[in-house]
């Protein structure tokens, strides 16, 4: 149903699109690896699952690896490649190895193998078919991005049967990968970018109007709900759970979505981001006076204001442009910007620039 809060795993159960799985498909035949790429709650992890299954029945084996479910480190991407394998049988070149014990259940890491890198990157090189992995969340391996990077430019140039379709927003390894430096080994050959978008209000009104038929529940209610959700697939499928299968009134399933959901979605998604930033307030100040301004002039006043300091231009930008790498703003043209996402709308930025200011104290 529409309305399952669980990723996609179907093209019957996907909605609005079939263009962006026949292009996928397309550039892995190809042999061209691709990042799916956009905000939170955009459908990434859905247009993969998809295109890896409907790969899967024209003769690739395919690997599903969800970075975000724990994997940080090489060797943690290696256990959960190793166990996918294993899952599925893939045929492996691995009858010497250093590396790796080759019993009747499939392959083990070997104990005196030598170090992680070197281990991933036989495993990748041993694949002996037509095989596409799926890595979701990539960058949540920022962390190692150099080594991965070096593994990742050693198998598109020696193991043209291996392909990958990466998710994740635009940070870090991400970034690195869509425009590679020429040091990078990527360089010259980055990955193909789809970015998906989120519905316009036709079809963010024909997703309501199927799923809601699905549920069997009389729904009239699109202007208020599209205008609120501005067609983020993850939200109006929420709200439809909320009002279509567990029968809560309207505003009460809108406010649910927005509060209990989307914000609090939000919020772990702003202070995932921060972890690794020095000045967390500017991030927040800038979030939060994009609800009332949006040109950069007004954005630099109201942020010096509203945390009582000057910044540089350059600062600022660098912050602006950050946020921008991560899917929460938009640029929507030169020297204006918007909030991407209205769920950020709703977030109270007052009481979290006041916590972060008195853990800097």
């Amino acid at each position: 149903m529409l309305f399952d809060l669980h990723p996609k795993e179907t093209r019957g159960e996907l909605f609005g699109r079939d263009e962006e799985v026949e292009y996928v498909k397309r550039q892995v035949r190809a042999g061209n690896w691709v990042i799916i790429g956009g905000q939170r709650g955009i459908g990434k992890t859905s247009l993969m699952k998809v295109v890896l299954n409907e790969l899967s029945r024209e003769g690739f084996r395919a690997i599903y690896v969800n970075a975000r479910g724990g994997v940080t480190t090489l060797r943690d991407l290696l256990m959960m490649l190793i166990n996918e394998i294993n899952r599925s049988r893939l045929k492996l070149r691995l009858n010497v190895s250093l590396n790796f014990i080759v019993g009747s259940a499939g392959i083990t890491l070997s104990r005196g193998g030598s170090r992680v890198f070197n281990s991933l990157l036989e495993l990748l090189l041993s694949i002996d078919e037509d095989t596409v992995i799926g890595l979701d969340e990539v960058q949540e391996l920022s962390r190692v991005s150099g080594q991965f990077l070096r593994i990742l430019g050693n198998v598109f140039m020696s193991n043209p049967r291996v392909s990958f379709i990466f998710t994740g927003s635009y940070i870090g390894l991400v970034k690195t990968l869509l425009k590679p430096n020429p040091e990078s080994p990527l360089y010259g050959r980055p990955p193909v970018e789809v970015k998906l978008r989120p519905f316009n209000d036709e079809l963010s009104r024909e997703f309501l109007r199927r799923g809601f038929k699905e549920s069997g529940v009389q729904f009239n209610s699109f202007d208020i709900v599209v205008d609120r959700l501005d067609g983020v697939v993850g939200w109006l499928t929420l709200f439809g759970n909320y009002h279509g299968i567990r029968s809560l009134g309207v505003d009460e399933a809108l406010r649910e979505t927005i509060n209990e959901g989307g914000v609090k979605i939000m919020i772990n998604e702003i202070e995932h981001f921060l972890e690794d930033k020095v000045n967390k307030a500017l991030y927040l100040a800038i979030l939060s006076v994009l609800k009332v301004v949006n040109r950069w002039k007004d954005i630099k006043f109201a942020v010096m204001a509203r945390l009582g300091r000057e910044f540089g231009d350059r600062e600022l930008l660098n912050a602006l442009n950050a946020l921008i790498n991560y899917n929460f703003v938009v640029k929507v043209r030169e020297g204006e910007y918007r909030l991407a996402d209205p769920i950020l709308r709703e977030v109270d930025y007052d009481k979290l620039i006041k916590r972060y200011l008195r853990m800097d104290d």
